[in-house]
């Protein structure tokens, strides 16, 4: 069901001793080996270590209604299968169907996205790229020479129409006109309403939420800790009071059911997805075992509709959210008791983060504190009760989202600005307002704060440390926090006045200390789960060979399709189809000999078409004699397929029983091969019996990255 855009907001968002020893890094802790003392020193600031430690499953905090109290609704409630449920709908593309061409939704885009084509375990469950895209995107991240994975998720530009370019945006082939959620209705004849909140008659002249590109004008947030906090999204759209003017709960839903069912709605979902998991076997199963009340009331009205809803899809993916955690960062196992998982540096940048700015630390902790380090240390129940809601939202002075620049054109109003909290509530007292986020799997989750406004985790404690508002308007406004600007007090110098050392103390705390690999690698000895779909919850012949036998193909989502993304593109980042760009490419070649008398020949290749040649290039050798050998082959197709590449073991790389091809997986730099650019690259051939004549064979070319 549409609804107004005012309905709908965007988402996602002092002695000279102490101070001597400040300065210094406050390195007491590390040199005289009391790890004892700075743990007795943070319970001391938090009020007891207690209220850091992050509790099991079965203790995370329960729901809570929008005004905060407790909620004992079995709708609510968390079980194992309603989390298993939730996280495979999470990163399942079928669901995506809700494309509606009048609004300018392109069909070739249905079932291509997901939750988590914007929410990557790689990047602490944020997208890693500037722009966010679900449906009308293409590409999730190539891994370099290095193996590191970089995300790459851009417009489509084989289905898209170029709507505007931009210099904002020179790398893209699409901007799009709307972002998502934002929506203009035109109220009566000849009256075009803009966001305004008027009655009908009216009709929605086009939407963010419909058309042919799901992006969203806030920087993808990351989950970890949902339970922790009764409001979401950058400025607490989700979870809040239905009666405040921007606020949309009309069933007084928790955060976590709020949310979900938000974005339903925004990212080609609702009232769509249902009919697509009824015909999915294993899916209906898995429904049966989260819901059997309404398992029972399906079997009873032949209805599967009861059991398989927009209701029960968004109740799983709120319990999945909310056992998002980290419990095993060195932080975590350092509060309980182990000297040695801080570093010497990470401990000075723990001392630094929990002392207050006034005795010369950073004084992190004042608006990050409890287990996920996302609530003000004095609220009265850092698990999330709601008595300190507005408390932890705050204006930093901080610039907008680039794809702001199109809702400054879509409402004709060039000064528009992004004003947070206010957008909710509607009180000048919340302008330009933001909530604090966890501190918990900074590193590597590629842009901070809701405009994308920085790119690594020092540059955010250094504009802490300036305490220098980076936007004129924002930080002008009379809701600029002074515990930003001048956290050391009024009459002091702007910002924390660490020194460079200090700085890179910190950093090292909030980028290694409060870092948990398993939530990105699936470990089966940690407690903490990984965000993604891991080898436990897709080998269903092993695990769950009941939804086997429903039809579940091991390694990919229940419905078949692959994880959270299934345009080509990423099918080719996942190896799981080749792309044939021979006829895009010339080659010239220079063939020589080596001293062991091995055929060296060394090619230039280089993309002679209009577009960009995308991942690893595979360079097929067709056709070689028999007596030869690819010494330098990474691997043989299978059965002289080339569109399977398998990877074989280094040295094992004779053909198998039903032959095959070598190739050659060339890696290109960043993951593109762009119109006009070469790359070099040399095949060495050694032959069974001596020949002096040169070989002969062809070269195919596919574009894909073969396995991750």
């Amino acid at each position: 069901m549409l609804r107004r855009a005012n309905r709908y907001r965007f988402l996602w968002m002092g002695t000279a001793t102490l101070t001597f020893f400040l300065l210094c890094g406050g390195a007491l802790a590390a040199q005289d080996g009391s790890a004892t003392e700075l743990r007795q020193y943070i319970g001391q600031q938090v009020g007891g270590l207690d209220k850091l430690i992050v509790p099991d499953d079965a203790h995370l905090p329960p729901p809570r209604l929008p005004e905060g109290t407790l909620t004992n609704n079995p709708l609510f409630q968390n079980t194992e299968a309603k989390r298993y449920l939730g996280k495979l709908l999470f990163f399942d593309p079928v669901r995506t169907a809700r494309i509606i061409p009048q609004y300018g939704g392109v069909l070739a885009t249905r079932k291509t996205g997901s939750c988590g084509a914007c929410h990557l375990g790689e990047f602490a469950g944020k997208a890693g790229t500037a722009l966010n895209f679900n449906v009308g995107g293409e590409g999730r991240g190539y891994t370099d020479a290095a193996g590191n994975f970089i995300a790459r998720r851009r417009a489509r530009v084989d289905i898209l129409p170029r709507l505007r370019e931009s210099p904002l945006f020179p790398d893209d082939a699409l901007v799009d006109e709307l972002p998502t959620l934002t929506d203009v209705y035109q109220f009566a004849i000849g009256d075009p309403g803009r966001f305004e909140k008027l009655p009908p008659p009216g009709f929605l002249l086009a939407t963010g939420r419909l058309d042919a590109l799901d992006s969203v004008a806030r920087n993808v947030p990351g989950l970890i800790g949902v339970a922790f906090n009764n409001r979401q999204f950058a400025g607490g759209f989700a979870g809040e009071i239905d009666a405040l003017p921007g606020a949309l709960n009309p069933f007084n839903f928790s955060a976590g059911e709020n949310v979900t069912q938000l974005l339903l709605d925004a990212h080609r979902m609702q009232d769509f997805q249902s009919a697509e998991l009824q015909e999915i076997p294993a899916f209906v199963e898995l429904f049966r075992e989260a819901f059997p009340d309404e398992a029972a009331q399906a079997d009873d009205t032949g209805d599967l509709n009861q059991l398989v809803s927009d209701n029960t899809v968004l109740r799983a993916m709120a319990t999945f959210m909310r056992e998002l955690v980290t419990r095993n960062t060195p932080f975590d196992k350092f509060l309980a008791g182990d000297n040695n998982a801080l570093t010497a540096q990470e401990q000075r940048g723990a001392k630094l983060f929990f002392t207050p700015a006034t005795d010369g630390g950073a004084g992190c902790v004042s608006c990050h504190s409890g287990p996920m380090l996302n609530k003000q240390v004095n609220d009265p129940d850092v698990t999330g009760s709601g008595q300190f809601v507005e408390e932890n939202f705050f204006n930093l002075g901080l610039s907008d989202h680039p794809l702001r620049a199109l809702d400054r054109l879509a409402r004709n109003n060039p000064d528009f600005i992004d004003d947070g909290r206010h957008e909710i509530t509607g009180l000048d007292s919340d302008i330009y307002k933001f909530r604090a986020t966890t501190m918990r799997q900074l590193k590597g989750s590629g842009f901070f704060f809701h405009g994308n406004n920085f790119t690594n985790v020092r540059d955010v404690v250094q504009f802490f440390n300036a305490g220098v508002a980076q936007n004129a308007v924002t930080g002008a406004a009379s809701t600029f926090e002074p515990r930003f600007s001048h956290p050391r007090g009024s009459n002091s110098p702007p910002g924390l006045g660490l020194g460079e050392g200090q700085v890179d103390d910190i950093t090292a705390f909030l980028e290694d200390g409060l870092y948990d690999p398993a939530f990105v690698t699936y470990d089966p000895n940690s407690t903490t789960l990984t965000f993604q779909p891991n080898v436990r919850d897709l080998t269903y012949s092993v695990y769950r060979p009941d939804l086997a036998a429903l039809g579940a193909k091991d390694g990919f989502m229940p419905s078949g399709l692959p994880i959270s993304v299934n345009d080509p593109l990423s099918r080719r980042d996942a190896g799981l189809e080749f792309l044939n760009v021979t006829n895009e490419l010339t080659t010239t070649v220079t063939v020589d000999r080596d001293a062991q008398g091995r055929e060296v020949d060394v090619y230039q290749i280089t993309n002679n078409s209009s577009s960009v040649v995308d991942t690893n290039l595979q360079l097929i050798v067709r056709g070689l004699a028999n007596n030869a050998r690819l010494e330098d082959a990474s691997g043989i197709t299978q059965s002289g397929d080339p569109k399977l590449v398998v990877y074989l073991p280094s040295g094992d790389l004779q053909p198998g029983p039903e032959g095959g091809d070598p190739y050659i997986s060339v890696i290109l730099p960043n993951g593109v091969l762009e119109p006009g650019q070469s790359i070099s690259e040399t095949l060495v051939f050694s032959r069974g019996a001596p020949n002096k004549s040169n070989l002969t064979y062809s070269l195919l070319f596919l574009s894909g990255q073969g396995k991750l």
